[in-house]
């Protein structure tokens, strides 16, 4: 494959999704304006029309401040730092407390890899599922860290597991922890929208309306509580449509930027075959792995094709290999006592081949 063209290729989709994004929100903003304007406008002279114009482009201003706001609040949220997500799927720092030999081969790959990179050696953290998965999260290099699955490095041969720590590595260097963070925002903020007109509604439900004179504002509040909803939960499907999309993008550039850096195609492409013939494939078992499925190498947890944001894994695997015959590597689970049997002292010990 020519890795450089499919990074170009990825890159400019993504560069083109983003944009749609921003037009979506602002599409979005305008929809709901138009949805409040109309009722009013209708039978209506310019004139007249001139102070509602006035009046809604406030109402546009306010729309605009509330998304804003919501995804400023999720973007803080969201930068805790690579070690919260790891601590809370489950996971264990190894850098310096390696308790095998599959441990401390992994310790080693992540090592390489942050030469190959040029990127600084992040934490490394073991995820006890026994499905096969890895990510990065963080967000900045400097806080970034990467969580491998026990599965992963019970399951990988050295070079699949370079590949799949290889394209974890793109998804540090390239940025994609930011800008994944800055979507996830976005969308909060749309979202925020529906709950305020969602909000705003159910208060009409508990409100009594037996006089005539709170007929007409109660009509105007359920209008505007009607247009927020419609407004903030479609844009929230779409934008996660959106999202998801970009995702799936900067999954294709990191499979490519993993090839880069290993210069074995077969490294990336055995690791994807070994997860589409195995059993528990990538998923996880942590109460938060879908949370945060977005960030691993496979899906952490099942979703719908349009709202996931990993590409099939047929098409992942031609990406690279056009030539694949379409058939996966059938393996079993490691048995525990094999597991067991493998356990070490914490000290450096010989690699494994």
């Amino acid at each position: 494959m020519n890795f450089f063209e499919q990074q170009c290729r990825a890159k400019r989709r993504s560069v083109q999704l983003v944009i749609l994004m921003f037009l979506a929100v602002l599409s979005l903003i305008l929809v709901f304006c138009m949805l409040l304007i109309l009722p009013f406008s209708y039978g209506k002279t310019l004139e007249n029309m001139a102070s509602n114009w006035q009046f809604f482009a406030t109402v546009a201003a306010l729309v605009t401040a509330v998304v804003l706001l919501g995804g400023l609040v999720k973007y803080v949220e969201l930068t805790g730092g690579g070690k919260v997500v790891a601590r809370r799927l489950g996971g264990r720092l190894i850098n310096h407390d390696a308790r095998t030999l599959e441990e401390r081969r992994l310790v080693n790959v992540v090592e390489e890899m942050a030469l190959a990179s040029g990127t600084a050696v992040p934490c490394v953290y073991l995820l006890p599922d026994q499905g096969i998965n890895a990510f990065a999260a963080g967000f900045t290099p400097q806080d970034a860290v990467i969580g491998v699955t026990q599965g992963a490095i019970s399951l990988l041969s050295r070079d699949e597991l370079q590949g799949v720590i290889a394209h974890e590595f793109s998804h540090i260097y390239n940025g994609d922890m930011r800008l994944n963070t800055q979507l996830v925002a976005i969308v909060h903020g749309i979202m925020v929208i529906g709950l305020a007109g969602n909000h705003l509604l159910r208060g009409l439900e508990d409100t009594p309306h037996s006089s005539a004179n709170r007929k007409q504002p109660t009509i105007l509040v359920s209008m505007f509580g009607t247009a927020l909803c419609i407004v903030g939960f479609s844009g929230t499907f779409f934008g996660n449509l959106i999202k998801a999309a970009v995702n799936r993008q900067r999954e294709f550039l990191a499979d490519a930027t993993a090839v880069q850096y290993t210069r074995n195609p077969d490294s990336i492409v055995g690791a994807l075959k070994k997860i589409g013939g195995y059993k528990m494939g990538s998923t996880l078992k942590a109460a938060r792995a879908a949370e945060f499925s977005h960030l691993f190498f496979g899906p952490g947890a099942t979703s719908s094709h349009l709202l996931s944001g990993h590409p099939d894994l047929r098409e992942r695997i031609r990406r690279i290999d056009p030539d694949w015959d379409g058939i996966f590597v059938s393996i079993a689970a490691p048995a525990q006592d094999s597991m067991v049997a493998r356990t070490v002292r914490a000290a450096p010990t010989k690699e494994l081949p």
